[in-house]
């Protein structure tokens, strides 16, 4: 499950419920841009200190580098210093991932270095940008609780390796040859002539209708006899 906040103001402030726990994973998404502040910090503060701090120096008032340290009892302790790969107004995604005893952290894929846990991921309470940073995207993974803001989404990461696809499913398109049957459609040609001159003998058949000797009209003209120039009609009278 990841949760994910977009385009948060900043400086930020998040909280996170229940801290980290183990193999969970903050990603960030972003770019630099020159200001006051020379760069930007992250940290995962507790109830009563910082658990990890990074703070992104670009170089404009001192080294450029990338540092971890934390803050307990009020006292800050010895800086890490690590390669900073990071460019003003160029994309970036930093990876904060909690391993067994240390802290992993990742810059475009790069391993930047690694920090121990000085004070226990699970009292981690918020996550705080704040500095000369654009932020487009955060992705919390593994965590229990949908923490604060943004959108949940449930990733289908078991689903995701599809090894079965290299499967010898697609030797099924071998058996591509069944198109042989093709050939049988050349029978159907010879068929079609031999109806037709089975349709020709049939029309001189139904011309020997006898409808001439269905006009029997001229029976009613011999009623007229013709006698002596005179003519008669059958009347029953005489004249």
């Amino acid at each position: 499950m990841v949760h994910i906040i977009e385009n948060p103001p900043i400086p930020l402030a998040t909280p996170i419920y229940e801290g980290m726990r183990s193999e969970s994973s903050i990603e960030i998404h972003g770019d630099v841009f020159q200001g006051p502040q020379g760069g930007f910090t992250v940290e995962l503060p507790t109830k009563n200190g910082v658990a990890l701090h990074i703070s992104v120096r670009m170089g404009l008032y001192g080294q450029n580098v990338i540092v971890f340290n934390h803050l307990e009892r009020g006292r800050w302790h010895r800086e890490d210093h690590h390669h900073n790969n990071i460019h003003f107004g160029r994309p970036f995604c930093m990876k904060i991932h909690n391993e067994h005893r240390k802290y992993s952290i990742h810059v475009d894929g790069h391993h930047i270095g690694h920090y121990h846990h000085h004070k226990c991921p699970k009292k981690i309470v918020a996550l705080t940008i704040r500095g000369d940073i654009r932020v487009g995207k955060i992705h919390f993974e593994n965590f229990k609780h949908h923490n604060g803001g943004g959108t949940e989404v449930v990733m289908p990461v078991a689903v995701a390796p599809t090894p079965i696809a290299v499967a010898p499913a697609p030797v099924v398109v071998a058996q591509a040859p069944p198109p042989i049957l093709v050939p049988p459609p050349q029978i159907v040609p010879v068929v079609q002539p031999v109806m037709q001159p089975v349709v020709q003998p049939m029309y001189p058949s139904i011309q020997p209708i006898v409808y001439p000797t269905a006009t029997p009209v001229i029976y009613t003209q011999p009623e007229v006899i013709y006698m002596d120039g005179y003519h008669h009609h059958h009347h029953g009278h005489h004249y």
